[in-house]
């Protein structure tokens, strides 16, 4: 084994979330909906959030800064900037601008989610992106974030996880389903491939040296890039991995807290298909539901262990980006899945580091996988 595993300087270092899962509820979004018609999986919803005074995006700053970070990458909410068709609530956007602009202070890179799985209830209402004369609504929207964010946003996801969106959607039902409408997934996944392609052109026209990518879920969606014709709409590849519902392939190396089966061999295997593109590669929103806090340094170790393997191998990866900072909604299994590297207590407003936490700051800090714990890497 060898000694001493470092990343390249410059290597991005953070975590992933979406608005949504830090803000009170509007009633303007779907998720707001779904949660209200008894959905979650647990009976918890964000209204747990109503009784917290705190800004939970300063808390994210300081905790980033604490953890060593970076980078962010993070959705703003489009129900609460656009609540109501043709409505603009600039008083929000400012104040997701000076998230942004706070983030930059402390050189922390935001990588801004342009769609991170929630939608405006007016726009689900319309069939979503089931219907392309619904295409102009979401470019609209984006049209507004560049027109006020894009001078201080470089690196930019259109769609995060489509593949696994659409399989909640359609197949689980887990996610606000669009039943009622009768558009086939396929319609659906293929839509968002030709939205991320406009959207590509819309922000190169607006600053050419803009990073764009679309992230895929590995245990989702394939990693091919050439079927849908988005090779060369996709300045670097995006993954991310929280685990197989359906794991076929050898034994696993264990099951999380909500028994979805976890392989962080899987990490490398995908990152081996992607060689040939010759694309850099961002890992984002890859982590374990481990409320105890037993497997998670380890899987991060073994992920981290793979990804130095890829780079040995001569794939471009530039960054990871672990699921999640603190323990957040997440989504149908509501607060019962706990991926922070932070334990967050919200019925007493408490918040503490758990060990894994302190294993991954000290790796970002040194750049690399501390000798302590290279045992771990086997």
């Amino acid at each position: 084994m060898e000694k001493n595993i470092s990343f390249p300087k410059g290597f991005m270092w953070g975590s992933t979330f979406s608005s949504y899962q830090i803000e009170k509820m509007n009633k303007k979004t779907n998720w707001d909906i779904w949660q209200e018609k008894g959905h979650i999986k647990d009976g918890t919803g964000l209204d747990v959030l109503n009784n917290i005074n705190k800004n939970l995006f300063n808390e994210i700053l300081k905790l980033s800064k604490e953890m060593g970070y970076n980078s962010l990458s993070f959705s703003l909410e489009w129900a609460k900037i656009v609540p109501e068709m043709g409505f603009v609530n600039y008083k929000k956007l400012e104040s997701y601008k000076n998230f942004i602009l706070n983030l930059k202070k402390e050189g922390i890179e935001p990588i801004l989610i342009l769609n991170y799985y929630t939608l405006p209830v007016w726009f689900e209402e319309k069939g979503s992106f089931g219907k392309e004369e619904n295409f102009k609504f979401f470019l609209e929207y984006v049209e507004l974030l560049l027109k006020n964010i894009g001078n201080i946003v470089d690196y930019y996801i259109t769609f995060f996880e489509p593949g696994k969106f659409i399989k909640k959607t359609f197949e689980d039902k887990s996610f606000p389903s669009y039943s009622k409408y009768n558009e086939k997934k396929e319609t659906f996944i293929n839509n968002i491939y030709n939205l991320h392609k406009q959207i590509y052109v819309m922000i190169k026209k607006e600053n050419r040296y803009s990073k764009i990518s679309l992230t895929k879920n590995i245990a989702y969606e394939e990693i091919e890039y050439r079927k849908n014709n988005i090779l060369k709409y996709m300045d670097f590849f995006s993954i991310s991995y929280d685990g197989d519902d359906n794991f076929s392939e050898g034994k696993p190396i264990q099951k999380d807290d909500i028994g979805k089966n976890i392989n962080p061999d899987e990490i490398l295997k995908n990152l081996l298909k992607l060689k040939i593109h010759d694309k850099p590669i961002l890992i984002l929103s890859t982590g374990i539901a481990d409320e105890n806090d037993i497997y998670r340094s380890i899987f991060l170790i073994k992920v981290l262990t793979n990804i130095y393997e890829a780079l040995k191998k001569n794939i471009k990866v530039f960054g990871f980006h672990h699921k999640t900072l603190f323990d957040l909604f997440e989504w149908e299994n509501g607060f019962s899945a706990k991926y922070g590297l932070y334990e967050y207590d919200y019925e007493n407003i408490k918040i503490h580091i758990r060990s894994s936490g302190k294993i991954f700051s000290n790796i970002i800090n040194n750049n690399g996988i501390p000798s302590y714990l290279e045992k771990y890497t086997q």
